[in-house]
């Protein structure tokens, strides 16, 4: 099944690659590039909260730092493909400070600090108008030649395309079966000598780097960004839904939840106008109730069940005995 998965999640991105050619909209591009890019994101964050079982309600901060990485570095005359690395590398540190503190704590407290945290980082970013911009922004420069919409489409398939790659790399290697039997028993992956605190950290440091580089190829692609738009809470809540929707820890879960979720919101908001969100909140309740595992899971599941064999064969007679036998023949005369 996930060689399945894989095959067609690699035809899926190499068609992606040719629909610029088609005669497409600039809006309908910029579309395309937000799912694409949030699929990358929702595999990113797959790596923690859907391999690890970390539910991380953070990354934003990631996200925002890689953004802001951009825009400061090259306003000190950085380069901006430069700026963009050093940007991810800020994201990786972030991370690695926020894993040292958050991942002592499980369940809901965990998800609580990656929240402060990331909300720590917007209130400082709106506090701090002299490195920042505050509230009134900071201007990002472009990282592509004429900045066409179609050079960050393709970047966005390719950013997806890496995720995937390293995913399904991860899925089969030690480090991510450690990772899942961390998620299915930490206790008992720490009784067997899986160093628990290095894979869930190192975890982090990958998809931090992920979500930094998307939010400098986001950032690049408006040109101009302010703390309510590359770190706000809504960023990483939509992150973590396009995974979850999708089948959180499976391979191509987060790339069917962002094309389901990114498609649906901008359909019902041409649509329902105003009542958009109400009918997007529903969709998500009703997918999340009847469907648990996602997408993915709920179909990987089904298709199992159908392959099964059935549960019990026929019965077979018993043996007759010889005393039977006789007792049968004399009946018989």
């Amino acid at each position: 099944m996930r060689k399945w998965q894989l095959l067609i999640a690699v035809i899926f991105l190499v068609a992606a690659l040719f629909v610029p050619l088609l005669a497409l909209t600039d809006y309908t591009l910029q579309i395309l590039f937000r799912v694409f890019l949030f699929a990358a994101l929702g595999l990113a964050w797959n790596l923690v909260g859907g391999y690890t079982g970390q539910l991380s309600l953070g990354h934003a901060a990631y996200f925002g730092v890689g953004a802001y990485g951009l825009a400061l570095f090259s306003k000190l005359g950085i380069s901006p493909w430069a700026s963009v690395s050093l940007g991810v590398g800020l994201a990786v540190i972030c991370a690695a400070m926020i894993g040292k503190v958050s991942f002592r704590l499980r369940g809901p407290y965990f998800a609580l600090c990656t929240i402060a945290f990331a909300e720590v980082l917007r209130l400082v970013a709106k506090n701090l108008p002299n490195v920042t911009g505050g509230d009134v922004g900071i201007q990002v420069p472009q990282l592509f030649p004429h900045s066409t919409i179609r050079c960050f489409y393709w970047s966005g398939v390719l950013l997806t395309g890496f995720a995937l790659a390293l995913s399904a790399w991860i899925e089969r290697s030690r480090f991510g079966y450690y990772l899942m039997a961390i998620r299915e028993d930490q206790d008992t992956a720490l009784s067997v000598g899986v160093n628990a605190a290095r894979c869930k950290l190192w975890a982090l440091l990958i998809s931090a780097a992920i979500t930094g580089l998307g939010g400098a190829l986001y950032a690049s692609m408006f040109l101009f960004i302010v703390p309510d738009q590359v770190l706000a809470m809504d960023i990483s809540t939509e992150i973590a839904i396009v995974a979850m929707l999708g089948g959180a820890g499976t391979l191509i879960g987060p790339l069917v939840g962002s094309v389901v979720l990114e498609s649906a919101a901008e359909i019902f908001k041409n649509i329902f106008k105003e009542a958009h969100l109400l009918i997007y909140g529903v969709l998500i309740v009703v997918v999340v109730l009847f469907m648990p595992e996602g997408i993915v899971g709920t179909i990987s599941r089904k298709l199992a069940w159908f392959k099964k064999a059935p549960s019990a064969p026929f019965a077979t007679a018993a043996p007759v005995t010889a005393e039977e036998e006789s007792q049968r023949t004399a009946i018989n005369q």
